[in-house]
């Protein structure tokens, strides 16, 4: 019988993670077709690719994340409630996008199956989901089944103050997404999804499971965290991972200029957008840059 360790589960979790995120921000129309999902056209094409985009920054920082924690010199029982994050999120997405595919409708979330979207492409997305998800328990199960502090949820020790912003914010974008999702349309981009066309009902969709990714996100932070209370190296290396997640969605947010000089849509809320999640970003990227570490002399350059 094959063992799978925690070190495995979270490489498994951090390539299927790059996969959707090299696909969702670099070749959306490519991975919609090898879904045999609708491809857009006009501003709903526009609108659709922008917010495939931000998923797939989403997908990239998990894959961030599971490429540090999978590490040997990681934590063991943070890289074990790593996994166990792992397997509550992409278990949350099966029960999510299970719903939808069988139209099993949970109330308060989205439940008719866009019309763009095949639903055979969205079986082949459960089984995959499933997959991930058994392969991060039995990586859990084998780093000794280690499970959050629930004492010591507030993120504590050096870099704990960054943490808690980061987290705040995660928060903040996936209750509004998530909850609100026709208010921060409003507020941000107001009067493009009525443009949009056939792609609202799959723009919907993705958003919310944005504002899930970064609930999923953040609450996948806390229980790492909290395996180790206070423990440097876990601060660290979390830390990090939002760092560098941050510095390729202000890139994003550069984008908009673009968006907005060829489209002529308002972004009334750019630079409010854009003082938050720079602000976080130069804060915690000052802190991290504070710390005193000693690099091991390596055996190759």
């Amino acid at each position: 019988m094959v063992t799978v360790t925690a070190e495995n589960a979270c490489l498994f979790t951090q390539i299927v993670s790059l996969m959707f995120s090299t696909g969702m921000c670099f070749f959306p129309e490519k991975m919609m077709e090898a879904y045999k999902g609708e491809i857009f056209s006009g501003e709903g094409k526009t609108l659709f690719i922008y917010f495939f985009g931000i998923m797939g920054i989403m997908m990239a920082h998990g894959a961030m994340v599971n490429a540090t924690m999978r590490l040997p010199t990681a934590k063991k029982a943070a890289r074990g409630v790593c996994c166990l994050g792992n397997a509550v999120a992409w278990g949350f997405f099966i029960i999510l996008d299970g719903q939808l595919t069988f139209n099993l409708r949970i109330p308060g979330m989205i439940n008719d199956l866009p019309s763009a979207m095949p639903k055979d492409g969205m079986i082949a997305n459960l089984v995959l989901f499933a997959v991930i998800a058994g392969v991060n328990y039995l990586g859990w199960k084998e780093a000794g089944s280690p499970m959050p502090n629930t004492s010591s949820l507030v993120p504590s020790g050096i870099l704990a103050t960054p943490l808690k912003l980061i987290i705040v914010d995660a928060l903040f974008w996936g209750v509004g997404a998530c909850f609100a999702p026709s208010m921060m349309m409003d507020q941000y981009l107001p009067g493009v999804m009525g443009k949009a066309g056939k792609s609202q009902e799959m723009i919907w969709v993705i958003l919310e499971r944005i504002g899930v990714n970064s609930l999923l996100s953040a609450i996948t932070t806390i229980m790492t965290l909290s395996a180790v209370p206070g423990d440097a190296d876990t601060n660290y290396r979390i830390t990090r991972s939002y760092i560098y997640r941050n510095f390729i969605m202000l890139g994003f947010i550069s984008r908009d200029n673009v968006i907005k000089s060829c489209t002529g849509w308002s972004f009334p809320l750019q630079v409010t957008n854009f003082v938050q999640a720079m602000g976080i970003t130069f804060y915690a990227a000052s802190q991290l840059g504070a710390i005193g570490i000693t690099i091991k002399k390596g055996k190759s350059a």
